[in-house]
């Protein structure tokens, strides 16, 4: 069963995939339907969590020695997050309709977040490009 988890886990991420685009492309044809897909990804989004924590637990039972990775990983995405919150800003809540100005920090916050992962990421790849070509 422990050797099945990778496949259904990657057969449950390109099926959430698929529905996100689907989606996506339903709203953009009909945006009145836009309140119910968001619905739909907040659903998606707590489902999508309570499996990452599962997933964890299942990584730290099945490798215990692997909690030390973990952890720098965790300390890392949380000051990645407190970082984003202190420097998120929702001044600009006024120009939007129906926005508050927590939803207009939450949004800056999760956007910085982003920019500073993917930058992390293209970093990543950069640098495994340059050690994998002067060795």
């Amino acid at each position: 069963m422990l050797s099945k988890l990778p496949l259904i886990g990657r057969v449950l991420g390109i099926g959430l995939g698929l529905v996100g685009v689907v989606l996506f492309i339903m709203v953009a044809v009909n945006e009145n339907n836009a309140p119910g897909f968001v619905s739909f990804g907040m659903i998606s989004t707590i489902l999508g969590i309570i499996i990452a924590v599962l997933s964890f637990i299942l990584a730290l039972v099945v490798n215990p020695q692997g909690i030390k990775g973990v952890g720098i990983g965790l300390a890392a995405i949380l000051v990645i997050g407190l970082i984003s919150w202190f420097t998120a800003d929702g001044s600009d809540f006024n120009e939007y309709k129906d926005v508050t100005e927590a939803t207009s920090k939450a949004s800056s916050a999760m956007l910085t977040s982003f920019y500073i992962l993917f930058s992390g990421a293209i970093l990543a790849v950069v640098y495994s490009l340059v050690l994998r070509l002067t060795k």
